[in-house]
């Protein structure tokens, strides 16, 4: 119990100057970490090679995870020192209040926060002194004013050091819990003891920072505006008690997004590889049944499999991510930023590989039907291949290519993929769901840019990634300058221009129907658009009446470019016609382009 004494004398500033001192380390630890990351992997990358290199860059990982757990757990420290300071720095103000009004009706306020109090009502020779404190039984009708306010001064110093002690009791066993293993390895169980110190933290210092502040369901802009209030050390400190909330906030600066679902990478990563450790063995895959029954397929192995292979799969996602990082440096490849991500479900991951704040152009690529987090290596390396070829045309301009899986794909492509009778992606419902989260993070980009006109940006859509952006388009003008799609089953619309950026931005490609079959595929289920006219071949019509168009086709509009695809997966081969085109377009030279 935090005495009336030490509150008297307490200086919450001490505590601060202490949480300056870890934020010190915290900072030191992360700069540390992005030049372990950035500089020094980049160095060794073009200048080791093989066995030498793989060995090099293997105790640089662990260095980068030792600094990045540094910082992280440094975070948290500061972030409880300046909760404890700021709680105990109320109690105190709530106890001088407290005693200055006692003061000022000349009463006696003892060590033990009882108050003493002359009565004007008890004649002599009584003793005229009385006593109220926080145990005093409660009178409803006081004879003497006097007692009334001696009681609650009485009350409002127990109050004061009631909250001193109930902050010096959590915020001690939180801080008490933000201790490490003496070594010099940062393991899966440090990381998961992270987390939990987390939330541990987020009970202590409720009263500190809260949740609930975070905006939820706010625009970018409204989001800027909410992170700008905030001093820098606000920032630092709802950053490191909530990375989840900040690293989703569409409109907030990449580096911050980034560090902050980097925290959250790390610990999910760690807490599902133990999680897959603790699974054991494969238990039998039949249970023998009971001699009247059986054997069947053991539930225990089921339900076994089903988590194990969940697990896996967002693991290898997890992987793929961190194996982006590590790429830094390789063939002047700039450093990648986490800009969304979640495990749960399908997963969610958003990278970019340069950053987008600074970029003079900006591509965004939307994969389609059985996107995932388990499957994002492919859809990471796409963007890189396509920051590669896009370098011919850059002339030295910064440029940001992002993978953006921000949204739950479908599953099936056509009848009896996956086992669906009926495809999900022949369903406009995918579409529907995704749009609001991709025009969000679209808008974002361009409020952390500084606006519009601060980045050229094109948004790429792959197979039901364009459906996706065609959905988009339906709720006003999106947050890009070009809009170029691959394998396009259909963008709901009839012609480019009803995509509102005007056709002369709106960019095709597709292989022929015998190596590409999802534009033919996408008529069938739908996910065009409807109009009335021609139907075109080569600038000769052949048809004339209802047609449903798919911007493969001449009667769509809009810029229709050559292609060297050998099937539906094939746009982003380096060195290829299709990514020569894609590269034209995201970096502005259309003068470049090479059409059908």
């Amino acid at each position: 119990m935090v005495s009336l004494a030490q509150l008297r004398k307490l200086k919450p500033s001490e505590f601060e100057e202490a949480a300056d001192g870890w934020h010190k380390v915290s900072s030191a630890a992360g700069e540390a970490k992005d030049r372990v990351d950035n500089e020094i992997v980049a160095t060794l990358r073009r200048d080791l090679k093989s066995d030498v290199l793989d060995a090099a860059l293997g105790r640089l990982r662990r260095l980068s995870r030792n600094f990045q757990y540094t910082q992280v757990e440094s975070g948290l420290i500061r972030t409880a020192l300046n909760g404890l300071a700021s709680e105990l720095r109320s109690a105190q103000r709530k106890l001088n209040d407290a005693l200055a009004d006692a003061e000022a009706e000349k009463f006696t306020v003892k060590p033990d926060g009882s108050v003493h109090w002359v009565s004007q009502r008890v004649q002599l020779p009584f003793n005229p002194e009385q006593v109220a404190s926080a145990d005093s039984p409660r009178v409803l009708l006081h004879s003497d004013p006097q007692q009334a306010k001696a009681q609650a001064c009485a009350d409002r110093i127990a109050a004061a050091l009631n909250d001193a002690s109930e902050a010096d009791a959590h915020y001690s066993r939180t801080l008490d819990r933000l201790k490490a293993d003496n070594d010099l390895e940062v393991t899966d169980s440090d990381w998961a003891d992270a987390q939990r110190d987390m939330s541990a933290l987020r009970k202590s210092a409720g009263k500190y920072l809260q949740r609930d502040d975070i905006p939820k369901g706010k625009s970018p802009a409204e989001n800027t505006k909410w992170w700008q209030g905030l001093s820098p050390e606000e920032q630092d400190e709802y950053s490191s008690l909530f990375p989840a909330e900040i690293g989703a906030l569409d409109g907030l600066p990449a580096p911050v997004r980034d560090e902050a679902n980097r925290t959250v990478l790390d610990e999910t990563q760690a807490r599902m590889q133990l999680e897959l450790d603790r699974l054991g063995p494969e238990p039998p895959e039949y249970d023998p049944g009971d001699g009247h029954s059986g054997p069947y397929v053991s539930k225990k192995w089921e339900e076994w499999h089903k988590r194990h292979d969940f697990l896996k799969a967002q693991l290898q996602g997890m992987d793929a991510i961190q194996k982006r990082f590590e790429q830094t440096g390789f063939e002047g490849l700039p450093p990648a930023y986490l800009l969304g991500f979640d495990a749960e479900g399908k997963g969610r991951a958003i990278i970019a590989t340069g950053n987008p704040d600074t970029a003079k152009h900006t591509a965004v690529y939307v994969p389609g039907t059985g996107a995932k987090l388990a499957g994002a290596q492919s859809d990471i390396s796409r963007m890189t291949d396509l920051w590669y070829d896009s370098q011919q045309f850059a002339g030295g301009d910064e440029l940001s290519t992002i993978t953006w899986i921000g949204y739950d794909a479908p599953r099936s492509a056509y009848p009896g993929d996956k086992g669906d009778a009926v495809p999900e992606a022949s369903s406009v419902d995918w579409a529907n769901d995704a749009a609001p989260h991709l025009n969000r993070f679209m808008e974002g980009l361009h409020t952390a840019q500084g606006g519009s006109d601060a980045s050229h940006t094109t948004l790429i859509g792959h197979s039901y990634g364009s459906t996706v952006i065609g959905d988009a388009s339906l709720g006003g003008r999106m947050a890009t300058d070009d809009i170029l799609v691959a394998g396009s089953p259909g963008m709901l619309v009839p012609e480019a221009e009803d995509l509102g950026i005007g056709k002369e931005h709106v960019w095709s490609e597709a292989a022929s129907a015998d190596k590409d079959p999802v534009p033919l595929g996408g008529k069938i289920a739908g996910l065009g658009g409807w109009k009335w006219g021609a139907q075109y071949w080569h600038g000769v019509p052949y048809s004339y009446g209802p047609q449903e168009v798919v911007p493969s086709d001449e009667a769509f509009g809009g810029h229709r470019m050559s292609t060297d695809s050998p099937d539906h997966s094939g746009y982003w081969k380096r060195g290829s016609a299709s990514l020569w085109n894609q590269a034209a377009v995201a970096t502005g030279n259309y003068d470049r382009v090479k059409y059908d």
